[in-house]
C-alpha cells in the first residue's frame, strides 16, 4: 500500500468511472429495446430483418466496443492525473469519465467533420 493512498484511490476512482460507463450503456440498451419496431415487409436487404436486440448487439460490437476501449484508455490516463490532486474518489472518477466523454466527442466531431 502506498503511504499516500494514491494507488487505492486510483482503483476506486476507475471503478466509479466504470460505473458511469455501465450506467450509460444500460440506459442506451433500455432505450433501444423499449421502442417498438414497425413491421417490415421486405427482408431482401442485408440486416434488414434484425430484431432490436440483434441490431443493438451488432452496433455495440462494431461501433461501441472500439469507442469504449478508447474511453477506458483515456479514463485511465486522466484518472492517474486527477487522483493525485483530488482526494475524493467519487469526484475524481466522475471527472475522469466526463473528461473522457468530452475527448471522445471531440474526436468523433473531427472524424465526422472530415468525411
Amino acid at each position: 500500500m502506498d503511504p499516500t493512498g494514491v494507488r487505492s484511490n486510483y482503483g476506486r476512482s476507475m471503478a466509479v468511472a466504470f460505473g458511469w460507463y455501465a450506467t450509460v450503456v444500460a440506459a442506451l440498451a433500455v432505450g433501444t429495446l423499449s421502442v417498438p419496431s414497425a413491421p417490415q415487409d421486405d427482408c431482401t436487404a442485408m440486416f434488414s430483418c434484425l430484431s432490436p436486440l440483434e441490431k443493438l448487439l451488432l452496433v455495440g460490437l462494431f461501433g461501441g466496443a472500439p469507442v469504449l476501449v478508447g474511453l477506458l484508455i483515456v479514463t485511465a490516463a486522466v484518472t492517474a492525473l486527477l487522483v493525485r490532486r483530488i482526494s475524493s474518489v467519487v469526484l475524481s472518477g466522475t471527472l475522469s469519465a466526463v473528461v473522457s466523454g468530452v475527448a471522445c466527442a471531440l474526436v468523433a466531431g473531427v472524424y465526422l467533420g472530415r468525411s
